[in-house]
């Protein structure tokens, strides 16, 4: 029988990200007046009014780039992270067999970790209170470092698959 969770994790938007979509809505603003002021002049209106609509839609299709979710997927003990950016492009970021796991342990920001990882990535906010760090070791991948905030629901579903010695131990606060 086949094992299947999901969970959707929304980042929050920083101060960097909002001041970036504040910027990119006034640089288009800019550039349109710019094209309107020498576009008309010159008699091209309806290149002009394209070439504004051009500079919003463009301006709209990067802004969206800033609303970014992850999706955890567990299937057969696989461990799938995808990065959905504007709730419409969907790209895999990591995908590695949790019973690959060595450790699972609260994140804390503010730890600096030396060890050199083939892959890292932080799937979620990096402020959140229920993030754990999760690091497993494949032969062909290297050393992976995910840093994820899973729902109850999904700690149960990885500690099924995840090896004895690790689970044991592992989302303990």
């Amino acid at each position: 029988m086949d094992t299947f969770f999901e969970q959707i994790v929304p980042v929050k938007k920083d101060a960097k990200g909002i001041f970036a979509v504040i910027g990119i809505w006034v640089a288009a603003i800019i550039l349109a007046f710019l094209a309107w002021g020498f576009l008309i002049p010159m008699g091209l209106g309806t290149i002009g009014l394209l070439i504004i609509a051009g500079i919003f839609y463009f301006a709209y299709k990067l802004s969206c780039r800033f609303s970014v979710e992850y999706e955890y997927i567990i299937t057969n003990g696989i461990l799938d992270v995808d990065k959905i950016m504007a709730k419409s492009m969907r790209k895999r970021m990591l995908t590695f067999n949790l019973s690959e796991v060595e450790s699972v342990e609260k994140f804390n920001p503010n730890k600096k970790d030396e060890r050199k990882y083939a892959s890292s990535l932080v799937a979620c906010n990096k402020t959140d209170p229920n993030a754990y760090v999760l690091i497993a070791s494949s032969e062909g991948k290297g050393t992976i470092k995910l840093v994820l905030s899973p729902e109850n629901r999904m700690k149960e579903a990885m500690k099924k698959f995840m090896p004895k010695f690790v689970s044991n131990s592992a989302f303990k606060d």
